[in-house]
């Protein structure tokens, strides 16, 4: 099934010290992989606790014209109140929760649904005790029987983990009753080119490529959504009375998705280039880094010279006051003064708007370099 041909890109630590990434470019249906983590079962287990620190903390979906911050676990659960009636009695799994932030929400509003929780792990478990009963919690393994009894399985940002996307979506339907729904929220590396280089996500999806996957695994009712989340797909479907795999028929025209997956994989192979230019033609004064994470890190660490970065600047409350590469985060009004250099760490897709925002940046005169 995976006819597959390369696709390079190059990342750097520093400019001079390049090397060579690969993906498999399926030519069947425009999905890509990249090499999974070794004994990833043990990284999700031990080595993997992401916000845990603080049940709250989460990542900024959007900053609203007022400056308040709409985060993503929010936005999840606003979009899953739109597109499913949350009933009293409704047994909603949340499958590769983590801290199961936008399940919480949900029982918040909606404390008459029944709310499951499983992980690959156990870390998580005295954050679901808060509102989750000991018996509707699954760490590790589900149990036997859970299978064919949830009404709604979400899953938020963890197919794209998974070593074997076949088998995810295959577990997924064994614990929903027939006629019950999925709703799997996947990144969308066409609108957010990160998703390619994060060392933990091994499969990159089109929306092409996700209708295969579902339809093939026997799901009817497929809708593939690409606009509810301006970063991800989002995948509605239905578990019928039998599941029949193999019933993918689509002749979908893939050209114009291969090109926009090469292009991804061409866009990367320049960004480190293109900063090593423009750090050679500021070489002096001190800058700061707009945004601590992926392309905030990878700019700092493409930089030949670290030391003139003076603050990692973040709208996000929860990542201000902490350090990154031993360089403090701040909330962007607290930009120095005296750095007239700026490094846009943002999806360039939203970065120009975000930073027109943003008017402490733009109260004396500065040079900013975008992705």
């Amino acid at each position: 099934m995976f006819a597959s041909r390369g696709i390079g890109f190059t990342l750097a630590q520093r400019p001079n010290d390049l090397s060579l990434t690969s993906a498999a470019l399926c030519l069947k249906c425009s999905h890509v992989q990249t090499p999974p983590l070794e004994d990833i079962a043990s990284y999700y287990d031990t080595g993997y606790s992401f916000q845990l620190s603080n049940a709250d903390e989460d990542d900024i979906y959007s900053v609203q014209p007022d400056g308040a911050c709409l985060f993503r676990s929010q936005h999840q659960a606003d979009s899953v109140e739109r597109l499913h009636e949350l009933t009293d009695g409704l047994k909603i799994l949340d499958y590769g929760c983590g801290k199961a932030r936008t399940l919480s929400l949900l029982v918040g509003k909606h404390p008459g649904i029944v709310p499951y929780t499983f992980d690959v792990s156990d870390i998580y478990c005295t954050l679901w005790d808060r509102f989750v009963p000991k018996a509707n919690q699954a760490p590790y393994s589900l149990p036997d029987e859970w299978q064919g009894g949830m009404d709604l399985v979400l899953s938020f940002f963890a197919l794209e983990h998974s070593a074997d996307p076949r088998g995810f979506v295959r577990q997924i339907a064994e614990v929903v009753r027939p006629g019950g729904k999925v709703h799997v929220v996947i990144p969308n590396m066409y609108r957010n080119i990160s998703d390619l280089v994060v060392i933990d996500h091994a499969q990159h999806f089109s929306g092409a490529s996700l209708r295969r996957l579902f339809e093939d695994a026997g799901y009817a009712d497929v809708v593939i959504d690409e606009t509810t989340h301006r970063a991800a797909f989002i995948v509605i479907a239905t578990r019928p009375e039998t599941m029949t795999e193999g019933t993918f028929r689509s002749e979908e025209n893939l050209e114009p998705i291969l090109k926009g997956a090469r292009d991804v994989a061409h866009t990367w192979s320049d960004i480190a280039a293109r900063i090593a230019d423009f750090e050679e033609d500021h070489p002096d004064g001190p800058a700061v880094i707009y945004g601590s994470g992926v392309y905030g890190m990878f700019v700092a660490l493409t930089l030949r010279d670290r030391s003139r970065i003076k603050a990692f600047l973040d709208a996000n409350p929860y990542r201000q006051g902490r350090d990154l590469l031993g360089v403090p985060i701040l909330a962007p009004d607290a930009v120095p003064q005296d750095a007239g250099i700026v490094y846009v760490g943002l999806n360039p897709k939203d970065a120009r708007s975000i930073i027109e925002g943003v008017a402490s940046l733009h109260r004396r005169p500065r040079e900013f370099f975008f992705l």
